[in-house]
């Protein structure tokens, strides 16, 4: 068991049919058993909340966040809140959320658990994601799923030099090319042809998406690795050329540019109940090992 929790924080998928009514109903079950609640003044207005608001949860001292969406609203807070450390507890309001820990009622029933810190914390590896231009970094990301180079219209294949520790290792004539973590090993990468790998495993996963040759298979590789991806000039159509992260942050790539993609210094901290585990999201929402 951890440390009692006083201060939560909530963001949430105001875009949800749900929302409103299962964040004004946190917000008071919360309220009402002593502790502090932090939202952002969008927030705020849009649930009639009264409560304390805040421009940035990394920075309001929340003991823990609760998110209350689907996988993309936990990927965003995931970036936000993981290199302060705070643990985040995701509420599934969305069509998928194999993320989240579990529907609003059952986990608003959990509440005198959260608050007592009786639960357990399980850590996601995260990666570090920058890019580089005329021999300089001009951006840098984190994310806990993946990062995608590819084009956006698919128009031609894109050609991707692709090193680790310093050794080279293939020349990529493919769509794209996807590096995940474990927990982004569910998602576009999994689509893509990629293996699953567990939460825990510490790899980093690199799949080809659509390779022109039927050779190229994904790689698992050490977490500490180091990747680092060239784009091959000249035969890029640099206008659709981009590098993604968790499908959700994109930055126009270049012929010359290089991407090198690495284990960050810091992890996502889910709070785990134990109410589903891996393998039952594996079943019940990606249908995995279905015989029927």
């Amino acid at each position: 068991m951890g440390r009692p929790i006083d201060r939560v924080g909530i963001v949430t998928a105001l875009h949800k049919p749900r929302a409103r009514e299962a964040t004004r109903r946190a917000v008071a079950m919360l309220r009402q058993a002593g502790a502090e609640v932090i939202v952002a003044a969008e927030l705020a207005e849009a649930c009639d909340l009264d409560c304390e608001q805040c421009d940035d949860l990394a920075s309001a001292g929340s003991d823990l966040v609760m998110v209350m969406g689907g996988d993309g609203t936990f990927l965003a807070a995931a970036r936000l809140v993981a290199p302060v450390g705070t643990p985040l507890l995701g509420v599934d309001l969305g069509g998928f959320g194999f993320l989240a820990e579990e529907e609003p009622s059952r986990v608003l029933a959990e509440i005198e658990r959260v608050l007592a810190g009786d639960f357990r914390i399980e850590e996601r590896l995260m990666l570090s994601v920058r890019l580089h231009r005329d021999g300089e970094m001009r951006r840098e990301f984190i994310g806990l799923n993946d990062a995608v180079l590819a084009t956006g219209s698919f128009r031609r294949l894109v050609r991707l030099n692709l090193r680790v520790n310093d050794e080279h290792v293939a020349q990529f004539a493919a769509d794209g090319l996807i590096i995940s973590t474990p927990t982004g090993s569910t998602a576009y990468s999994l689509s893509a042809g990629g293996p699953i790998l567990g939460p825990d495993v510490e790899a980093l996963l690199i799949t080809a998406i659509c390779a022109h040759t039927l050779s190229t298979r994904p790689l698992v590789v050490r977490a500490d690795s180091m990747l680092h991806v060239a784009v091959e000039p000249p035969r890029q159509f640099e206008e659709d050329l981009a590098l993604t992260v968790d499908g959700q942050e994109t930055v126009k790539l270049a012929a010359g540019d290089s991407v090198i993609v690495s284990r960050a210094n810091y992890r996502a901290r889910l709070v785990d109940f134990g109410l589903r585990t891996f393998y039952d999201k594996l079943r019940t929402k990606l249908r995995w090992g279905d015989v029927r």
